[in-house]
């Protein structure tokens, strides 16, 4: 390939067209993202500018006395990693005296009671107890955590446990009394809760009903965000996160995400959704306090934190069967769930109303939408308010986007040639993660058809890669090999339920956590691929991500990632 360099405006002829670069990587497969996906053999970086673009040898005559140059040994070096959907704040909010229940520290119901045991000992009454993380499908019992489980070891404290979903949770007896629940007490609207064959609560609540409990639990300040996100991102440029998309934030998370960025102490870019209210009322009042400062399409990088748009919810999850269906859930992979094809958060015509009024006034919407119908519902609406307002280039999304039907796809392939808009942010690694709850509740016949990203590519639509954590892990070789491989945690439902017809290789997932990703925050002509005179983003691997069995690719690990230039992790020498 042909060297590419950073020319040097205004230099005579016989001085060097840039002056040595601070870095150079060599010695690697360099997969450049660049629309014609060139592949080189190393890249320069001065200051926070890719600088170089070629051969080895062609890069390296441009080092000077004091450039360091890094060997990798034929390994891969990518772009940065753009995680699309990322519940940065309240997921390092999480690492602060909340119970870590996830699997596999958590195996079975007694792991669970054996640390609130320890919790209650600890706590005063009245004192609140806190965890999230745990999954009732990678218990060994198979089945939710209730009220009885927790009651014995808490007569005195509130309990509420939040979901690896993030979409329900179980609280115990004296939650249950402090928040009013009783047999009596009906589901809210968009939630549920969980009752037993007398129509008592089990303690269980989804959706909207988790709002019964959380609005009483203490709130999170803007110190505890801070502490956890000072705490926490270093671990993202540890896994070569150099960029992330918050899907649901507050007043006052973004405030802790300033605070940390003044601080100087984010190594990650951080753009943000505002979540919508549940009212015109609400959602008026949040366009009128965010639109003047949220113009992604304005932003060239330099700033860390940035306010991108708002998060609207169409339905629940496929962990709870709440997402929005055009047919009645599974149960068990093979049983039917009568009766139940989910739920919305709000009614269907608020919700529309609420995505025309942000797209009227100009602001990127991310729409949750897991169900069928729900995704149908979201990709309507955006054809809808495009027709009455034809305004390009606002990229808005469907987050999760697991079941679309070929409707809702026809759809985005129109949205997104015409009008810049209509793109799936998808999480691969939910195949694995929450794959085996997930096959079950969506059954035989559908789970073939979650996530179909093979199908995405054939007929030319984006998509944007994401982990959804703290949902999930945000490492992205989880996702690359979830992508290819389509296998679940536990195998509860067979070896491969989700069959491998939609599987892709490394390189479509890559450009999904990369060039595409950069298109959904609006920075594509300043990171997302590895050219001369973009802001240096770069990840290198520990191995050749395209040379190894596809087994390994959920143990790539990253040994250097730089953000603006910055070397911000390095493996030790």
């Amino acid at each position: 390939m042909a060297l590419l360099l950073l020319a040097a405006c205004g230099r005579e002829t016989s001085q060097p067209a840039i002056p040595p670069p601070d870095l150079i990587l060599t010695n690697a497969r360099v997969v450049t993202m660049d629309p014609v996906d060139t592949i080189a053999e190393a890249v320069a970086v001065t200051g926070n500018t890719i600088t170089a673009v070629g051969t080895a040898a062609e890069v390296q005559a441009l080092a000077g006395p004091d450039t360091e140059t890094i060997d990798l040994d034929g390994n891969t070096v990518s772009p940065g990693i753009i995680d699309t959907h990322n519940h940065f704040v309240w997921g390092a909010s999480t690492t602060v005296g909340t119970l870590d229940l996830k699997y596999p520290a958590v195996t079975n119901i007694g792991n669970i009671r054996d640390l609130i045991r320890v919790a209650a000992a600890d706590r005063a009454p009245g004192e609140w107890i806190r965890g999230w993380g745990w999954d009732g499908a990678k218990l060994e019992e198979q089945r939710d955590i209730t009220a009885a489980d927790l009651d014995d070891l808490t007569p005195d404290n509130p309990v509420w446990l939040g979901h690896t979903s993030g979409h329900y949770g179980v609280a115990n007896s004296k939650a249950l009394q402090l928040a009013g629940i009783t047999a009596d007490t009906p589901d809210p609207d968009g939630g549920v809760i969980a009752r037993d064959g007398d129509g008592n609560p089990t303690g269980v609540l989804i959706d909207q009903a988790r709002d019964l409990v959380s609005r009483i639990t203490p709130e999170e300040t803007v110190d505890d965000y801070i502490n956890g996100l000072t705490t926490m991102v270093g671990d993202l440029s540890r896994e070569g996160i150099t960029t992330i998309k918050d899907p649901e934030i507050y007043q006052d998370q973004w405030d802790a995400l300033k605070a940390v960025e003044a601080n100087g102490d984010l190594t990650v870019r951080v753009y943000t959704l505002w979540r919508v209210g549940d009212t015109m009322a609400e959602a008026r009042a949040l366009r009128d306090r965010i639109a003047p400062f949220t113009n992604p399409q304005a932003r060239d990088g330099s700033e860390l934190v940035v306010s991108a748009g708002v998060k609207i919810y169409i339905d629940g999850s496929g962990t709870a069967r709440t997402a929005w269906m055009h047919d009645d859930w599974n149960m068990h992979y093979t049983d039917v769930d009568e009766g139940n094809t989910g739920l919305t958060y709000l009614e269907p015509d608020l919700l529309f109303d609420q995505i025309r009024l942000f797209h009227d006034a100009g602001i990127h919407v991310g729409t949750h939408a897991i169900g069928d119908r729900a995704i149908d519902f979201t990709m309507d609406a955006y054809d809808r308010v495009l027709a009455d307002n034809p305004t390009s280039g606002l990229r808005h999304s469907i987050i999760h986007c697991n079941l679309p039907t070929d409707h809702a796809m026809d759809l985005m392939v129109k949205l997104q040639r015409d009008y810049d808009t209509g793109y799936p942010e998808v999480q691969p690694a939910f195949l694995w993660w929450i794959g085996d709850v997930y096959t079950g509740n969506f059954g035989a016949e559908r789970s073939k058809r979650v996530l179909p990203l093979r199908t995405f590519g054939e007929r030319g639509i984006l998509w944007a890669g994401a982990s959804d954590f703290d949902v999930s892990p945000y490492a992205p070789r989880h996702a690359f090999w979830a992508a290819a491989t389509r296998e679940t945690l536990l195998g509860t439902h067979g070896a491969n339920p989700w069959g491998t017809d939609e599987s892709v290789p490394i390189h479509d997932t890559l450009r999904a956590y990369t060039a595409t990703a950069a298109r959904q925050v609006f920075l594509e002509e300043r990171i997302g691929t590895i050219e001369v005179g973009k802001l240096a983003d770069i990840v290198a691997w520990d191995r050749d991500l395209y040379a190894i069995p596809l087994g390994e690719l959920k143990k790539a690990r990253a040994i250097l990632t730089l953000m603006n230039g910055a070397v911000v992790y390095r493996t030790a020498p």
